[in-house]
């Protein structure tokens, strides 16, 4: 006869963008899941330790590398704090065009989940459609900073210069 005791098992933590940022500590006896306790938040990467020795405006394209499917979005959370920390007001345009970029940004997030999710449940075909959706979505991004993952779109106090030409009919054809 096999004896079983409980065991501890550690899943994860899962690398930040694929699946999650997410640990999970699970209490096993045999294969039954016994208890479970979720550790959300979970990024192991030290950049506050990256962060002591940088002025803010330099600590800037760091947060990009916190979550690289959402690079853009992390941007525009660090700019608008140290702003608001600063009393610093930006450009009404700057804001629209922020939001815009962050959108497109949230978009190509989503698609690269589904694509994997996808993925997952053994789904090929979704998979291309997504990553050729969010293809389109990382030319705008080239087009504005010249990066297509880690673009360092914003700055404080704005952006580092105008959307180029162009720039609104790319977006209104993606859309």
């Amino acid at each position: 006869m096999v004896q079983v005791r409980e065991i501890v098992v550690n899943m994860g933590p899962q690398h930040p963008s694929t699946h999650g940022v997410f640990r999970i500590k699970l209490w096993l006896d045999g294969e039954v899941v016994v208890k479970s306790e979720p550790i959300i938040g979970y990024l192991h990467r030290g950049v506050e330790k990256l962060a002591e020795h940088r002025t803010y405006a330099q600590f800037t394209p760091i947060t990009d590398r916190l979550d690289y499917l959402a690079a853009i979005s992390n941007e525009l959370g660090w700019v608008e704090a140290v702003e608001k920390l600063m009393g610093i007001e930006v450009p009404q345009r700057a804001e629209y065009i922020r939001v815009i970029l962050t959108e497109l940004t949230r978009i190509a997030s989503h698609l690269v989940w589904l694509g994997t999710h996808a993925l997952d449940i053994g789904v090929m075909t979704l998979v291309l459609y997504c990553f050729r959706e969010r293809e389109h979505i990382l030319d705008i991004f080239e087009m504005v900073t010249g990066g297509r993952l880690t673009c360092h779109a914003f700055r404080i106090g704005g952006l580092p210069q105008d959307v180029p030409e162009g720039f609104v009919d790319k977006v209104k054809e993606f859309v």
